[in-house]
């Protein structure tokens, strides 16, 4: 049984008709230079994680704590233009699921833009009122 307290989903603003089964979620940025970038994260502690397979974009950790930066440059090579512009506007929270056919039931808010990508995922690109969600499923080879 999933508890659910719809004051809490609407305070965060996504809305939910249920919750998702979430693996993990992470923050992305969107960043002009990956090496200066690299570098800040570095800085406060952060390592070169697994990166998931695109070109252009890595993963950080610093003990629990992960994020995700993908150059500008890439970006505009490989997103919708719908998603570029909500990256532009500030970070997107990445969070990988079991299911895209389940989250897409289970959410409320708008898709702007759905992918399967050459480094095998399917993204599913969400506007939330809380800002871009990008819910992805690992596809199995």
């Amino acid at each position: 049984m999933t508890y659910f307290d719809r004051s809490l989903h609407d305070e965060a603003g996504l809305s939910l008709r249920e919750v998702p089964c979430l693996k993990t979620a992470v923050p992305f940025y969107l960043v002009d230079d990956m090496a200066s970038a690299r570098r800040r994260f570095a800085a406060m502690g952060f390592e070169l994680s697994a990166v998931p397979g695109k070109a252009g974009c890595v993963g950080m950790k610093a003990g629990a704590s992960e994020v995700m930066l993908q150059e500008v440059q890439q970006a505009e090579l490989a997103l919708p233009s719908e998603v570029l512009s909500a990256l532009k506007r500030g970070p997107a929270l990445f969070v990988w699921v079991d299911s895209i056919d389940e989250t897409r039931a289970r959410i409320a808010d708008p898709v702007i833009g759905e992918m399967v990508t050459g480094y095998g995922t399917w993204e599913l690109f969400v506007e939330s009122r809380i800002g871009l969600i990008i819910f992805a499923e690992k596809l199995s080879k």
